[in-house]
């Protein structure tokens, strides 16, 4: 099947700025450690405006209208790249835009039973009614699940948010909502999440595996048990926000967290998803330059893809 890789550095979704540079840095980092990926693969870069240039007009929801009409472009150009028969990776700016990215795949694949495997220090399970910090980087699975969470709201949400977020739910010609349910998703390394996600977690029975469980199974162990639970779904979409990281790795993103994957830990959690019969996408975010020293986040990434992926196989 072909591949075609999808770049999106819009970081208007993050608390830090740096994030827009970050697919660019791996482009960088694959050059100098001759990995010729970008090379062997076509991509197409999604044009979108990349930093917050303005307020953020929203407390509870930054950015929330120019975040809406950056995820309806994205929708389109996932859905026509699937369309198109192409298996999808994904470098993109933050982790916001993988609302967009995954409405694109439900509107290619309108009635298939998809899976995503959520890779990430983090739940990105809030949502305008429930984030301290009003960053859309954290909402991505409360737009997909259509999840408000107004039982746990600690702020009041004004109607043109209500608005927006409402629209947001419903990126896509489709309009469709939910894009999954949460049965449907699997979290991976989560360990830094506030209170009223833990509770939206339970409240959902959402499946994931925190860092003790990777180290007492062991990460190719974790992987297959994921493999097996995905394997009657139609496609899979595999997230990997690369927080998920342990920060002595390198601390080049936005919310570094200690206690997650090593080198080793990553590649054969890809290798395995990667390698899965239903594995339609992979996505890369949240890689930050700016907060790094010698471009060691982006060497990381390349370094885990270029001995996870084998591309001639897909």
């Amino acid at each position: 099947m072909p591949v075609k890789i999808l770049i999106c550095a819009s970081e208007v979704g993050a608390g830090k700025r740096g994030a827009s540079l970050g697919p660019d840095a791996v482009r960088i980092s694959a050059v100098n450690m001759l990995y010729n990926l970008f090379n062997q693969v076509p991509s197409e870069e999604i044009k979108t405006q990349k930093l917050n240039k303005y307020s953020p007009q929203f407390k509870s929801a930054k950015y929330i209208k120019l975040i809406a009409s950056t995820q309806a472009k994205i929708c389109r150009k996932m859905c026509n790249a699937h369309m198109e028969g192409f298996k999808t990776i994904i470098f993109s700016g933050d982790h916001s835009n993988a609302a967009g990215f995954f409405a694109g795949f439900r509107e290619a694949y309108p009635d298939k039973k998809l899976g995503l495997i959520w890779i990430d220090a983090h739940g990105d399970i809030h949502s305008p009614y429930t984030s301290p910090s009003g960053n859309m980087h954290g909402m991505p699975i409360a737009i997909l699940l259509g999840e408000d969470n107004r039982e746990n709201q600690i702020k009041p949400v004004k109607p043109e948010v209500i608005k927006n977020w409402e629209r947001i739910k419903r990126t896509g010609k489709r309009k469709i909502t939910p894009k999954l349910l949460p049965q449907d998703i699997v979290y991976v390394d989560i360990r830094s999440l506030e209170k009223q996600e833990w509770e939206t977690l339970k409240k959902l029975k959402i499946k994931y595996y925190p860092p003790e469980d990777l180290q007492k199974k062991g990460a190719h162990k974790t992987a297959k048990e994921i493999e097996k639970y995905f394997e009657h779904y139609d496609a899979v979409y595999v997230s990997f926000d690369v927080d998920s990281l342990d920060p002595s790795i390198s601390k080049g993103t936005g919310t570094p967290v200690p206690g997650g994957l090593s080198l080793d830990e990553a590649k054969e959690l890809l290798k395995v998803f990667t390698r899965m019969p239903n594995f339609k996408s992979l996505e890369i975010t949240e890689v930050n330059p700016l907060l790094d020293n010698e471009n060691k986040m982006a060497n990381a990434v390349v370094n885990i893809l270029r001995e996870s992926l084998v591309i001639e196989s897909w």
